[in-house]
């Protein structure tokens, strides 16, 4: 698959980067007894530099937006940078599924299966972090080692627009809730140095999100989220881990 190069600054938008054509199968149960269903979808991404083979991992609510200041980095350092768009979040595609963690981390295996792709380092962030451990722990041999940044998921402590989304007044004034000057004001909550919140970088965060499909998969993450099964899978975590934690964190004061 061919891979345009980014344009500085850098454009948040489906004419950057690639394009890769992902099938995941779910299983589940059904009044009928165990059923799977498949899933094709895209999958949006940035492929820079050569070198290992390095997954970011953005979480609910996101795009690879979030990694734009570190993927020249570390491309220029040896790595082979890849930043998905989540499905359903940035401008990746929309299958109708509930967007779990977990349903992510099938998302995200074959992302790789795609590209081809043994084995990879990753850097996840929020609950990106749990769709990385759901990898790393039903495919230990996909994943080698892990940098968990601010791992966690929704709770008190977001702010109150954003928990408010999964009610029926907040779905119905999902346009203003989410408008790109309420973006702005979200993010200014979330920052911790707010000197960096310029309207550029916020209409970056922003701009997915005039899809509708977006603004329907951020509810149904919302919705969705449950650790517990994450939880479970953490003792069988293999790879070498680094979590960080920074104290002024806002979303996940404990770490």
């Amino acid at each position: 698959m061919d891979t345009l190069r980014t344009r500085r600054p850098f454009e948040n938008s489906e004419n950057i980067g690639a394009f890769a054509n992902i099938t995941f199968e779910i299983c589940g149960d059904a009044e009928e007894g165990a059923e799977s269903v498949c899933f094709e979808t895209q999958i949006h991404y940035l492929d820079e530099g050569g070198g290992v083979p390095l997954l970011l991992v953005h979480g609910i609510g996101q795009s690879l937006y979030t990694w734009r200041n570190v993927i020249p980095f570390f491309a220029k350092n040896g790595f082979r940078v890849i930043a998905p768009d989540l499905v359903g979040f940035g401008y990746s595609s929309h299958p109708n599924i509930y967007y779990t963690v977990e349903e992510q981390a099938l998302a995200l295996k074959a992302f790789l299966d795609a590209l081809e792709i043994p084995q990879v380092h990753i850097v996840a962030f929020s609950t990106g972090c749990l769709s990385a451990l759901c990898l790393a722990a039903e495919h230990p041999g996909r994943v080698s080692r892990m940098v968990l940044v601010s791992p966690g998921g929704p709770n008190e402590h977001y702010p109150f627009a954003l928990r408010a989304l999964t009610s029926w007044a907040g779905r119905k004034l999902f346009p203003l809730i989410l408008s790109d000057n309420a973006v702005k004001g979200l993010l200014h909550d979330m920052y911790f140095d707010a000197t960096k919140l310029t309207d550029d970088v916020a209409a970056g965060y922003a701009g997915p999100y005039h899809s509708a499909d977006v603004r329907e998969t951020l509810v149904m993450s919302l919705m969705h989220f449950d650790d517990a099964y994450v939880r479970s899978l953490l003792r069988s975590i293999r790879q070498p881990t680094l979590v960080v934690s920074g104290m002024g964190d806002r979303m996940h004061p404990d770490g």
